[in-house]
């Protein structure tokens, strides 16, 4: 599909993916399940979780897709957070805040 792509994100598993969605030179991507505890994995990306298959790898994955994030403003959905999963990071001292999109309900 134009536009969409997967990336291989090892670590968390061995088949973790990311899928990327770019056009009219926005850009959004989906984590899955990049990170599992945001009031501990936001401020410290190291921390991993004994459902990471290779912690080491999965660390790695979360510390780079972080840095990026935050230095490139994308969008970014996220499993593992409050509703509504969307946002932004920015990077705070050693770690990032995480900035949800702005919603609201229209009938």
């Amino acid at each position: 599909m134009p536009g969409v792509k997967a990336q291989a994100t090892h670590g968390h598993t061995p088949g973790h993916t990311f899928y990327v969605a770019e056009s009219k030179g926005q850009k959004m991507v989906f984590w899955g399940d990049l990170m599992h505890v945001a009031a501990v994995q936001f401020e410290n990306p190291g921390v991993t979780i004994q459902f990471d298959t290779d912690s080491k790898a999965a660390a790695a994955q979360r510390k780079k897709a972080y840095a990026e994030a935050a230095k490139q403003g994308y969008l970014v959905g996220i499993a593992h957070v409050s509703f509504p999963g969307i946002g932004r990071l920015r990077a705070q001292g050693s770690g990032y805040q995480w900035v949800p999109v702005n919603y609201s309900a229209v009938k």
